[in-house]
């Protein structure tokens, strides 16, 4: 059974009630949005312009999930090119402020909010009500790998890794004991979303929910969605290692053109392989994204719920799917498992396909393969 996330077209969804509940209410959010309009400026959605006729503009916003978005469209004049950015920067922006849980909602109901109130329940928009219960199902498709409850876990490592980053001489890592007494306040069964209430309880007051696992792509995608309903013919979003294009690159009527970045420096050539896609997200997670150097040892910020330590397996993984959310999830739970254990969780998930780097090997999925043009070599 395969994860649904931000989709419309039939699939299996997770056998659980309440993620069936997930894909209708996010299906029908998507649905209402739809009737909503950019500014005067955009073509409707069902125009569309010929390809010789458009135009090539990009554009970087800096700010929304701590990264740099590329954003590179295909339009028919600046005047539409300016709606569209408009438009993306003020919904990463939202959903930034939205799934935060450092700082609080500017106004009303964040991710932060949530775990400041633990204990009780909180009301909460349908939007972070979809996030939430879209990560409970990861976790259960993933065995536990994959936890939106370990906030608590990765706060103590998030902490070491700002210290450690901005003044080396204090670097540290955070002690076992700290870390195991953290980890007893991470059951997913402690977090209780009730639809009909409209409202989000962490039953254990010392829980914290943390969607950096799942929160950026699940953006992403959201907008990729409602670019494409508003008539965007051609684009690519690039945030940071998530990365969603949008028909295909009418510069140069070929599918878009990815590399898959090497996560080590070592010499080698800066790209491991190139994708080429068109209407999906190649999303890649590593242990060069984000990470801090104590004693001479690099450590991740991909951490392992099991030994509580970063993960080990692999150096860096990428995922090409039609979802983002969903590639997102699958990057970081096959950062947190073996090669082989990894392929069977694929197995579950119809289309999405996965590359490896461990060293210098460079291991893929055959339908990986067939997107670099390697297929039959």
């Amino acid at each position: 059974m395969g994860i649904r996330g931000i989709s419309e077209k039939k699939g299996s969804a997770f056998s659980s009630a309440g993620i069936a509940r997930l894909a209708a209410a996010v299906i029908l959010a998507l649905l209402i949005s739809a009737f909503c309009c950019l500014p005067l400026s955009c073509r409707a959605a069902n125009q569309t312009a010929s390809p010789a006729a458009l135009q090539r503009f990009e554009a970087f916003i800096t700010g929304p999930f701590d990264t740099a978005i590329k954003v590179i469209l295909f339009t028919a004049g600046e005047e539409e090119f300016n709606a569209y950015r408009l438009f993306i920067e003020e919904e990463f922006w939202r959903l930034h402020r939205l799934f935060d849980i450092y700082h609080d909602a500017p106004e009303g109901v964040n991710l932060k909010t949530v775990n400041d109130h633990a204990g009780t329940p909180v009301d909460c928009p349908g939007e972070l009500m979809d996030l939430i219960e879209f990560g409970i199902g990861c976790g259960g498709e993933a065995g536990g790998r994959v936890n939106i409850a370990m906030g608590s876990v990765l706060s103590l490592w998030h902490d070491a890794r700002e210290i450690s980053s901005a003044s080396p001489d204090r670097a540290y890592i955070p002690d076992q004991k700290s870390l195991e007494e953290a980890a007893g306040h991470t059951s997913i069964r402690d977090v209780v979303v009730d639809r009909a209430r409209g409202t989000v309880t962490l039953k254990d007051r010392m829980m914290r929910l943390d969607v950096g696992a799942i929160a950026k792509g699940y953006a992403v995608e959201k907008i990729a969605r409602q670019l494409a309903r508003r008539g965007l013919q051609s684009g690519a979003i690039d945030a940071g290692g998530n990365v969603r294009v949008i028909g295909r690159n009418e510069g140069k009527n070929k599918p878009w053109r990815i590399g898959i970045n090497n996560p080590l420096d070592n010499g080698r050539t800066p790209l491991v392989e190139i994708a080429s896609v068109e209407d999906r997200a190649v999303v890649t997670s590593g242990n060069d994204q984000r990470f801090f150097i104590f004693e001479g040892r690099r450590y991740s910020h991909i951490i392992d719920p099991t030994t509580l330590q970063p993960a080990h397996f692999h150096d860096s993984v990428s995922i090409i799917a039609e979802d983002s959310g969903i590639a997102d999830f699958l990057t970081t739970a096959l950062m947190l498992m073996t090669e082989e254990e990894g392929r069977i969780l694929l197995g579950r998930f119809p289309g999405c396909e996965a590359l490896w780097v461990r060293g210098s090997s460079v291991t893929m999925t055959e339908g990986f393969r067939r997107f670099t043009g390697q297929a039959g070599d």
